[in-house]
């Protein structure tokens, strides 16, 4: 059997972003700075993967499997972002030694104490009207996703094993 062959292209970079919709129990990956390729700026990286997603209460659709990255970003140069990322660390019952000399040594500090915490999590996703898709760079997702970190209250015995297919 012989297939058409067409020209090959490389492979992007990055696939297309999925629309996350719904609630999850998340696992700490990293939380770690990183310095962007294109411009040099630094960001600061909280990564997590779904291990449970909650059914809604309503029925309503949601996106969200286990194995999803979770992530948010935060801008270690902007003292409200570092102090979003500090809130959302408390939010989620984990604790850090903030009695250090060096916001590098906080990064740290939080990193440690977060790897392989379990996090609650609420997404949700708005589509782009047809002005701000205009204005899009090409490739970019077609929806602002939203990312937030509930508390670590709703985290049940239940909710916290995880269901991820092997």
């Amino acid at each position: 059997m012989q297939a058409e062959q067409s020209q090959p292209k490389e492979n992007p970079e990055y696939g297309a972003k999925k629309k996350l919709i719904g609630d999850a129990v998340a696992q700490v990956q990293s939380l770690e700075k990183i310095t962007s390729k294109k411009n040099g700026k630094d960001w600061v990286i909280l990564k997590c993967e779904a291990i449970y997603a909650i059914p809604d209460p309503k029925g309503r659709l949601t996106t969200l499997e286990p194995g999803d990255e979770l992530s948010k970003v935060y801008d270690p140069t902007d003292g409200e972002s570092v102090q979003e990322l500090s809130d959302d660390l408390f939010t989620a019952g984990i604790e850090f030694n903030k009695d250090v000399d060096t916001e590098d040594a906080l990064l740290a500090s939080m990193a440690e104490a977060a790897k392989g915490k379990l996090i609650y999590f609420r997404t949700w996703a708005k589509d782009k009207d047809a002005k701000q898709l205009e204005n899009s760079k090409p490739g970019s997702p077609s929806f602002f996703q939203n990312i937030n970190i509930k508390s670590k209250n709703l985290i049940t015995p239940e909710n916290s094993v995880p269901t991820l297919p092997f």
